[in-house]
């Protein structure tokens, strides 16, 4: 089979097909099993490229190679599809084509098919380094919740044959860990909600398992549940369905390898980055103006425009559902970089003042200064519930 005649026209005409037709008859019409590990991405969708080159060939032949479009090297595809400049990323993350937001799966084996969620059992498919594709919300845990656009997922790990909580559960669990790299990369999470006949949840469809759209993963902490036990709480927010994948990939040689994308000289109103709110109260200018916005983790000071720029951050968050308080206790001095890290709780505050860095204990302390007292109680907080020491 030779790809000669098809043309970029054609590839988009395929793609309008597959968001016709619906992703599962599209695979089937065009003999693609949707297992490729890279993907079409366009206009924040992902597209499986066999399918999408088997459619366009027969667009520009008029020839029906469906059962020859399999045996084509993938690279083969890639090295095409990226000559017309289109994106190439990572298959499992993001929107899938042709399975639009409210789609009902009768079965878990049903939304696997179309790779909505590629587990038959687990709850969560993902892995730390690259985050979340996607979890299933359906209350098996009983410290869940669910209020539509806003849901606080527990993680998984520590339940027994009861299916009742009766062990802590941890970050360094697979999925648990995979949901807290999108925390930390804003990368948006599918989430298909199921029925459960034993917990009442009115944002669940009434049988089967269905898709509502993408979500992004705010925060993430431990804290006791109904049982006693720690359990890994993670909130998220729902958000615009129009979201792009990251980053660009293309062949090259005899590996895969990262390349700047080629960008948009007019880019829309898009956005799939999650921005952080810095609150900035009135105990946290006194405290940063105490500290002269020397930050108190690593002793840098910015300026700018010869003023001193620093961020108050709250060690025990403020709002549901740390419910920190707003006292200069519970604030400390830090620049940019030393805030995101402590948010993440990759920067932490032992008992004795000494900074942590990555589970790490670094040669130097927490700078301190007489007329601003910190509270262990809540660095403690830190380190328990947003650390991970």
């Amino acid at each position: 089979m030779t790809l000669a005649d098809i043309s970029r026209e054609d590839v988009l005409a395929a793609v309008a097909e597959c968001d016709d037709l619906g992703r599962l008859q599209f695979l089937e019409t065009y003999g693609s099993a949707g297992s490729a590990d890279r993907v079409l991405v366009h206009e924040g969708r992902q597209y499986d490229p066999t399918a999408v080159v088997g459619a366009a060939h027969r667009r520009a032949s008029g020839r029906d190679l469906s059962s020859v479009v399999p045996s084509i090297a993938e690279r083969e595809l890639v090295n095409l599809l990226s000559g017309f400049g289109f994106e190439l990323g990572k298959a499992g993350y993001g929107e899938i084509a042709g399975v639009p937001e409210g789609t009902v799966f009768e079965s878990r084996k049903a939304a696997s098919r179309v790779q909505m969620h590629r587990a038959l059992i687990a709850g969560i498919v993902g892995n730390e380094r690259d985050g979340a594709e996607s979890i299933v919300a359906s209350h098996k845990y009983e410290d869940d919740e669910d209020y539509g656009n806003m849901i606080v997922y527990t993680g998984h790990g520590g339940r027994g044959d009861s299916e009742k909580q009766e062990s802590d559960q941890s970050f360094s669990a697979s999925g648990n860990a995979a949901l807290r790299t999108s925390m930390v990369t804003g990368a948006p999470v599918r989430v298909v909600r199921g029925h459960n006949p034993r917990r009442h949840n009115p944002h669940a469809p009434e049988s089967g398992y269905r898709y509502d759209g993408l979500f992004r993963v705010e925060s993430a902490w431990i804290e006791p549940g109904i049982r006693g036990f720690k359990v890994c709480r993670f909130r998220l927010f729902k958000i615009s369905a129009e979201v792009g994948l990251s980053p660009e990939l293309s062949a090259t040689g005899e590996a895969w390898s990262l390349e700047l994308p080629t960008g948009n000289v007019s880019p829309g109103r898009r956005s799939s980055m999650v921005r952080r709110v810095i609150r900035s109260t009135v105990v946290g200018d006194r405290v940063k103006r105490i500290h002269d916005h020397t930050c108190q983790l690593c002793g840098i000071r910015l300026s700018v425009k010869g003023r001193g720029y620093s961020e108050g951050a709250h060690i025990r968050p403020l709002g549901r559902p740390h419910a920190g308080p707003d006292i200069p206790s519970n604030v400390l001095c830090l620049c940019p970089t030393c805030h995101v890290l402590f948010d993440y709780g990759e920067l932490a505050v032992a008992g004795d003042l000494t900074v942590i860095q990555a589970g790490e204990r670094l040669d130097r302390k927490l700078r301190v200064h007489d007329g601003h007292g910190v509270g262990a109680e809540y660095l403690s907080y830190h380190r328990e519930t947003v650390g991970r020491f």
